[in-house]
């Protein structure tokens, strides 16, 4: 029986979203802090690659990002170029609410993306509607940036798909 319920624990914290160990108020204490609307104000640049759910690298790309604000609300554009040619690009309008938490839209963006900043990390929990052969899927994102040294992020995104797995991004900025 005990063995039943640690299985069925087991089961249910893989597929919760809430029994993820990563919290922002890790991050609070940080020496290494992320002022999300600073950092992308101006060009950013950055390098990145994606993963499949094996961890096998399938693209890598190029990105530009250009920041504008007026005091809580922002215009964030992207233009991205993947090693095979493919070049696309999107516009996020970034509102936020207060010190820590904000929202976003973009087109391919479905609903409304929520985000939180907390000394050296943002996390951004969001739906995108990404190109699939003839056809798009939606994919849930669970995406995280992390202060490396000044005008630098790490940032780290999740895709799931019907609460699996189905690829991740890793991306290096750098304020230009």
């Amino acid at each position: 029986m005990k063995k039943l319920q640690i299985m069925i624990m087991s089961i249910l914290c893989f597929l919760l979203p809430g029994c993820s160990s990563n919290s922002l108020d890790y991050y609070a204490s940080k020496k290494q802090k992320i002022d999300f609307k600073s950092f992308f104000s101006g060009e950013v640049e950055g390098w990145g690659a994606l993963f499949d759910y094996s961890g096998r690298q399938t693209r890598s790309f190029y990105v530009t990002l250009k920041g504008t604000w007026n005091q809580n609300k922002g215009v964030l554009e992207e233009w991205f170029l993947f090693d095979d040619g493919e070049k696309t690009q999107r516009r996020w309008e970034i509102d936020f609410a207060d010190e820590s938490s904000f929202t976003g839209l973009a087109k391919d963006v479905i609903g409304q993306a929520k985000g939180m900043q907390n000394g050296g990390a943002v996390n951004l929990h969001y739906t995108l509607s990404v190109p699939y052969k003839d056809s798009t899927i939606d994919l849930k994102m669970d995406d995280w940036m992390y202060a490396v040294e000044d005008n630098v992020i790490l940032n780290r995104t999740s895709m799931k798909k019907f609460g699996f797995k189905v690829g991740e991004l890793v991306l290096f900025m750098k304020k230009k």
